[in-house]
């Protein structure tokens, strides 16, 4: 008889652990939502950033980010890649080594899974919320939000983190591990925008510039980038503060007070840009805002310079060299507080979850319940944007499902 596998979640890791797993066992995915892979159909702008080219431990944090370098060891990108293909799914490289699939298409890696598993006899039952996991002597009983029960010789669970809802993500994945008693570290939001208080700030709404980020913390740089930023009505968006946003929400949902710096100019040193400004303001007559137009876009020049305390209606001549300086200063290092975090609706991912240090990265077996297994967002780890938490999601799964072929 074969060995009876439960895969709880129908999300990335846990499509991956279910196909892999349905090679020798007999697999029933569980998913709560109409359809499977919801959550794969938002990603990357809907085109599915798959991986990364760049996959490597610097990329990924939590409480224990080495994690990772077990995990990938035992299934890194040349296997994801290798999977994939084999189902039908090359992939393209574009811009920072992002990888996706070869159709640009999101919607085709659900698509591809659903075949491949019903191909394989792995039953599909969407609408079924497992809500215990009771450990029996041998195996789980597991019982749904209808009341359904049902015995299983393991147990893989890929519910996922709480970010983004609107997919049907939520804390139930979060819970069931806790009462099979693992830790769960407080997730918070991650890879989000930036809710930024200065009001002068949300007049630059729309406006798109590729800035040099920073993060301090007192003196201390705890995050950068320099990438596209997104002016909006309520602070930053965009990839640039899309990269920080992990740090300032950290920080300000611990109640400390980091300070973001915007460099307008990041790849001129401040030397450079005083020579052009110097060159902007020979018109002794012109007025500095409108003198400020030859390298910013409108709006720009009135708002960083009310904020410096500098009128734009100033003609040039009357600048003091002190004003020139705090102009200098404040397009290589335009400083503001952010305010409070964006919720889990504008999160791409989540930090928190489960405690790695109680999981074995070469099968993702629990260390605390036998015949369980834990992947994916779901434990505490998470990545850069840019394909690295699909990568986790990928190679978790895949573990996960080859470990149940072992016995």
């Amino acid at each position: 008889m074969k060995k009876r596998v439960a895969v709880i979640g129908g999300g990335a890791s846990g499509l991956t652990a279910a196909l892999i797993a349905s090679e020798k066992c007999s697999v029933v995915l569980f998913e709560k939502q109409k359809k499977i892979g919801r959550k794969i159909l938002i990603t990357g702008n809907g085109r599915c950033n798959i991986s990364n080219t760049g996959i490597n431990a610097r990329r990924y944090h939590g409480r224990n980010p080495g994690f990772v370098n077990n995990v990938f060891a035992k299934f890194a990108l040349p296997e994801t890649e290798a999977f994939f293909r084999s189902i039908g799914v090359p992939f393209i490289e574009e811009d920072d080594g992002k990888l996706y699939p070869a159709s640009l298409q999101a919607s085709l890696i659900p698509k591809v899974f659903e075949y491949e598993l019903t191909a394989r006899s792995v039953e599909i039952r969407v609408h079924r919320r497992v809500d215990k996991i009771i450990p029996l002597k041998k195996g789980f009983k597991l019982i749904t939000a209808g009341m359904e029960e049902e015995e299983f010789d393991s147990v893989i669970l890929s519910c996922g983190s709480c970010a983004y809802p609107q997919t049907g993500a939520a804390r139930g994945g979060y819970e069931l591990a806790h009462a099979l008693g693992h830790t769960v570290y407080e997730p918070f939001p991650v890879i989000t925008p930036i809710n930024i208080p200065l009001k002068a700030l949300h007049r630059l709404q729309g406006i798109k510039w590729d800035c040099g980020v920073k993060v301090y913390l007192g003196k201390r740089v705890i995050a950068e980038s320099c990438d596209e930023l997104l002016f909006t009505a309520y602070g930053i968006s965009g990839p640039a503060s899309l990269k920080v946003s992990r740090w300032v929400n950290e920080c300000v949902l611990n109640g400390e007070t980091p300070e973001i710096a915007l460099d307008f100019f990041p790849q001129i040193s401040r030397g450079e840009l005083k020579d052009i400004i110097t060159l902007l303001l020979e018109d002794k007559i012109k007025k500095l805002g409108f003198s400020l137009l030859g390298i910013l876009k409108e709006r720009v020049p009135e708002v960083i310079l009310s904020v410096s305390g500098i009128d734009s209606e100033k003609r040039n001549g009357s600048l003091s060299d002190k004003e020139v300086e705090t102009i200098l200063s404040a397009l290589k290092a335009f400083r503001f507080e952010p305010g409070k975090s964006r919720g889990f609706d504008e999160a791409v991912a989540a930090a928190g979850g489960v405690s790695v240090d109680e999981i074995d990265p070469s099968t993702m077996e629990s260390r605390l319940v036998k015949n369980l297994y834990i992947t994916g967002e779901l434990l505490d780890i998470d990545g850069d944007s840019g394909g690295f938490n699909l990568q986790f999601a990928w190679s978790t799964g895949a573990i996960a499902g080859m470990s149940q072929l072992l016995e």
